[in-house]
Parts: C-alpha cells; structure tokens; sequence
C-alpha cells in the first residue's frame, strides 16, 4: 500500500509541475503557496508542492485554522476535498466538525453541494466521531440516500432520536444495506418484522445484511 500511494504521489507531483507550467489552475496554485507560506511562517512546515498537503499529514492541530481559512477560496473544489480528506480525519476534533459542518451548509445555500462533496464529508464526520453534532447529523440523514456513513455511525451510538429517521430511510432508500446495519445496533426486537421484509429482495448484499441482523436481534 505504501509503494503504491508513493507512486501516486510521484505522479501527482508530475501533474502539478505540468499545470504550473503551463497556467493551469494558476489562481489555485497561487492561493496554495500562500497557504503553504503560512504553514511554514507560523508552525515551520515545510512543503515544496501542493501535492505535499494532499499526501502527508500535519501532526500540528494548529494546521487547522489555516487550513479552514484557504478551502473554502479554492475554485478547484478537488483541492479542498483533497486537503479535508488527507488533513481533517481527526478523532474528536471540533474545530474540524465546525468548519466542515459550516462548509456544508453554505455550500448547501449556495446550491453547491455535489455527491462526490457528499461523500468526503459523509466519510470526514464518521472518522472525526463529534458526537456534539448528532443534532446535525440526525438533520443529514433525514435526506434519502445521503450520508449513510453518518448513519450507520448514529446507530452505532444507539442514538433514540435518529432511530425513526432511518426506519424511514429503510423504506424509501435505494440501498437498504446501510440502513438494515444502522438498525442491527439498537437490539430492538420490534425491529425484526421491518428487517425480515427485505429478506425477499434481489440484491444478495441486502439479504446478507438483513441475515446478519436478524440472527443478531433473534439472540438477544
């Protein structure tokens, strides 16, 4: 795994030289080497491509207001979604869950948001774990088919308020299989007969999942 994100580095490395090169993307990579100009100014971190922060992780929390400070001005969002994904799954991080949640609202506003922004976040939330966030996470999921690591992760933690919202989710959702899991962490009894209903359906991994939790709930 190693040698293979190392080539991945070398090539994006390569990209980015070439697009420096010829223009391409040129507010970005301007607006990166003030952003790395700080990390080094202020916490001494050092980088020679952008490519750097996408690959590597600061250890520094203090990265974080910097960082949060330059996402957002990005035009290229695949840059912001590259830095949150190498630089903000960090457990328990608040500063990280408020920027991403502000971020998400105003790209909501702005009629921004985009499943692969989705994805990154619904993955960024899960691993950072803020549970002073379950009543916007609970707000997340009562969308269809949106955030379903979220809301494996709110069943997990047996949260009462988000049961309804994905008994919900497990009727009107494309993919069940996040839904049947999310459900399986409550050890609800009355939980059986929604589950068995999907014991029938053509997709071989729901009628895995909707085993696994049954055998699960019938043990209680």
């Amino acid at each position: 795994m190693k040698k293979y994100i190392n080539v991945l580095y070398k090539d994006s490395i390569k990209k980015e030289t070439e697009n420096r090169k010829f223009g391409t993307n040129k507010k970005d990579y301007e607006l990166a080497d003030k952003m790395r100009k700080e990390l080094l100014d202020k916490l001494g971190v050092e980088s020679n491509y952008l490519s750097d922060l996408v690959y590597q992780k600061i250890i520094d929390d203090r990265c974080i207001p910097i960082l949060t400070k330059y996402i957002p001005l990005f035009e290229n969002v695949g840059i912001s979604l590259n830095l949150i994904q190498q630089q903000f799954y960090r457990k328990n991080n608040k500063e990280c869950s408020d920027f991403l949640e502000k971020w998400y609202l105003d790209l909501k506003k702005n009629n921004a948001l985009t499943d692969v922004i989705e994805n990154v976040l619904d993955n960024a939330f899960v691993k950072i774990g803020d549970k002073s966030k379950i009543s916007f996470y609970i707000d997340l999921i009562k969308e269809n088919d949106k955030f379903s690591l979220v809301m494996v992760m709110l069943g997990k933690w047996k949260i009462k308020e988000a049961k309804l919202v994905i008994v919900n989710r497990l009727e009107n959702d494309k993919i069940k299989t996040p839904s049947i899991r999310a459900l399986g962490y409550y050890k609800d009894k009355s939980i059986i007969p929604l589950i068995e209903k999907h014991m029938d359906l053509e997709y071989s991994g729901v009628r895995t999942e909707a085993k696994s939790v049954l055998e699960k709930l019938n043990n209680i």
